[in-house]
């Protein structure tokens, strides 16, 4: 027992080394410049998939120890072989000009492997097995009738287009993780560990704590303002619920509503700009558009989908007629604001830059610096050397499950672009569709919840946006809400039953049912189910159009958040019947289509729900004698 434990001890310290060279080489070449496409991709797939395997085999799994330890000695060897191969190599090979060697073959071969053991290590079967049934597909879906054939496929030229070139492993996916992921991870991880987290939360809780509902509405802020951080949903969950789910629980909320609550908001950081978990920087590479715009375009459905679920919990605290702790000793706002306002210079300085168009990845490590030097502000947040060690651990291996996506998305893509499947199947779902485009949409959103689960947000919109996007896009929808469109969908899987990782994230912590704490999610994020539809036929709420028309579209799209809320939760000023409350959830749709004889309809229908409900509760209230 001794001997392993020394053994994983002194891989751990190997990995360590590795975590470092690889934060090095990734900050040197976001401030000095990226080196050429191929050894950028490389040079980083080698580093992060060392550092991957050696953590496995330091930390393996407790049922088959030994199976894991061998095959992730099998991917770190294949991996650091083929990458190191590629990389002394590359120069001789693009003179070549297409002609494959079987030294090629075979590191082509290894990496493939490495990156399958990679995938199912760090992710699990389902991408990993994936990928196989893409590469088989290359390999013989010549021998498949009908539409999906496509023509004949040696080995060779299959190992050629995913080793060889920029449109297989070494493709997009690699070189959004080989840059932008990478960057924003380490800044995100600068700042939380500078103490940016326990701000975020103090300030939220202290300007909602006076409130009626005040903790679940701090749950809400807070992980609203830690999604600029992190923007995965269960690391919100698990970073602010310990904190906000048991405030819930004493405040009178149901365990089962506040598990929701913490769910539902972590995972909108997904889509909250900036960082949207990477998302944002895949979607500029595979639209061709800058990062400013997929940002600019994500933020007022962002904001609509926190004011919803804000609103949401408010009324659920008027329902059940939960009221502030009238012993609870909160500090005024100004003076938490005053104690920590510094954190948000760095957010500020990464969108100023990138509105004045520094680049992206630049503007991210001067923020990451940044951050560096305000946390020796205060004594007890400066950073030492032991510090940069924790953000160094802690950013590889939050870059293990991402690497791995995008591993793995490089074979799917590749394969897709080989054989041509991504046309084939956008004519499929056309074809099925009938060319109707709200068709295409529920049968894009149906696949988009499926593929989803289980999956990372950037593994999920990379599937989503080969097979998915391109046949809305062929529908006529453009591309920017086509793509925003299935990001939504696919995040919402995470929160949506039977397989919704946030959900069980935060059941594990307020001790409640995952499938009914899921269940409450779907209603209080049931508004990021309607605004997909919206932008995608009327783009005023991606900022598109003239200011009266998109302020028009905000203001209604706010008043039908309201209704949808009422709706979903059974209170809006008093509390509704169920036969009011399908009405309200009516005269939401027809307040977001946008339109003015929909918003006066929705209008309209709101008013008569709200003044039917305050009737029969009047009727209804017993008369003091």
């Amino acid at each position: 027992m001794a001997t392993k434990s020394k053994f994983s001890d002194v891989l751990s310290k190997i990995a360590f080394v590795i975590a470092v060279l690889l934060t090095l080489f990734q900050s040197c070449t976001a401030l000095f410049g990226v080196l050429t496409a191929v050894y950028q991709r490389a040079i980083h797939l080698g580093l992060a998939s060392s550092y991957i395997f050696l953590f496995n085999m330091a930390n393996p799994k407790e049922k088959g120890k030994v199976f894991h330890i061998i095959i992730n000695f099998i991917g770190l060897v294949a991996s650091a072989g083929s990458n190191f191969y590629i990389c002394l190599h590359y120069a001789e090979i693009q003179g070549r000009l297409g002609i494959t060697t079987e030294l090629d073959m075979i590191f082509g071969a290894l990496l493939l492997v490495a990156i399958l053991i990679m995938g199912y290590e760090s992710l699990g079967w389902a991408l990993p097995t994936i990928s196989v049934i893409f590469l088989l597909y290359g390999l013989f879906g010549h021998l498949i009738p009908g539409a999906l054939s496509h023509q004949a496929f040696t080995f060779k030229r299959l190992i050629s287009f995913l080793y060889l070139g920029t449109e297989g492993v070494f493709g997009s996916a690699m070189s959004v993780s080989a840059t932008f992921i990478f960057i924003f991870i380490l800044f995100g991880a600068f700042l939380e560990k500078s103490g940016a987290g326990r701000f975020f939360v103090n300030l939220a809780l202290t300007a909602t704590g006076r409130v009626t509902g005040g903790p679940a509405l701090a749950a809400v802020a807070s992980s609203a303002l830690m999604g600029t951080i992190s923007g995965s949903g269960v690391s919100n969950v698990v970073t602010t619920g310990t904190f906000t789910i048991p405030l819930m629980k004493a405040n009178g909320y149901d365990k089962n509503f506040a598990g929701a609550v913490e769910a539902v908001a972590s995972n909108g950081g997904q889509i909250l700009p900036p960082v949207m978990g990477s998302v944002a920087f895949l979607m500029a590479e595979m639209i061709g558009v800058s990062y400013f715009a997929v940002a600019k375009a994500a933020a007022v459905p962002a904001l609509l989908y926190f004011f919803a679920v804000g609103i949401a919990v408010y009324f659920e605290a008027k329902r059940l007629n939960l009221r502030p702790d009238p012993n609870a000793q909160y500090e005024r706002v100004g003076v938490v604001f005053k104690s920590g306002f510094y954190y948000l210079l760095p957010i500020a300085l990464l969108i100023v830059f990138i509105i004045c168009g520094y680049s992206v990845l630049r503007a991210g490590a001067y923020a990451a610096i940044l951050t560096i030097a305000l946390s020796y502000v205060k004594k007890d947040t400066s950073f030492h050397l032991k510090d940069f060690g924790a953000v160094v651990s802690d950013v590889a291996k939050q870059v293990r499950p991402i690497v791995a996506a995008c591993a793995c998305a490089g074979i799917i893509m590749g394969i897709t672009s080989l054989t041509n499947l991504g046309i084939k199947l956008s004519g499929l779902i056309v074809t099925v569709s009938q060319g109707n485009l709200m068709i295409a949409l529920v049968m894009t959103m149906l696949v988009s919840l499926v593929m989803g689960m289980g999956l990372p947000t950037t593994a999920a919109y990379l599937l989503l946006a080969v097979l998915g996007a391109p046949a809305l896009i062929k529908l006529g929808a453009d591309p920017l809400p086509a793509h925003l469109f299935i990001l939504y969908f696919g995040c919402m899987s995470t929160i949506t039953p039977p397989v919704a990782l946030s959900t069980y994230a935060a059941a594990g912590i307020s001790g409640g049912s995952p499938m009914k704490t899921g269940i409450y999610a779907m209603k209080l994020a049931s508004v990021a189910f309607l605004i997909p539809y919206i932008f995608v036929y009327g783009q005023e709420l991606l900022l598109y159009g003239s200011l009266g028309s998109i302020l028009l579209a905000i203001l209604s799209a706010s008043l039908g958040c309201v209704a949808l809320a009422g709706g979903m939760i059974g209170w809006l000023g008093a509390k509704m019947p169920m036969p009011l409350r399908f009405v309200l959830v009516g005269a939401a749709i027809t307040l977001m289509i946008p339109g003015a004889l929909t918003d006066v309809i929705g209008v309209v229908l709101m008013a008569a729900c709200v003044i039917t409900a305050v009737t029969l509760s009047k009727r209804q209230t017993p008369k003091i004698q």
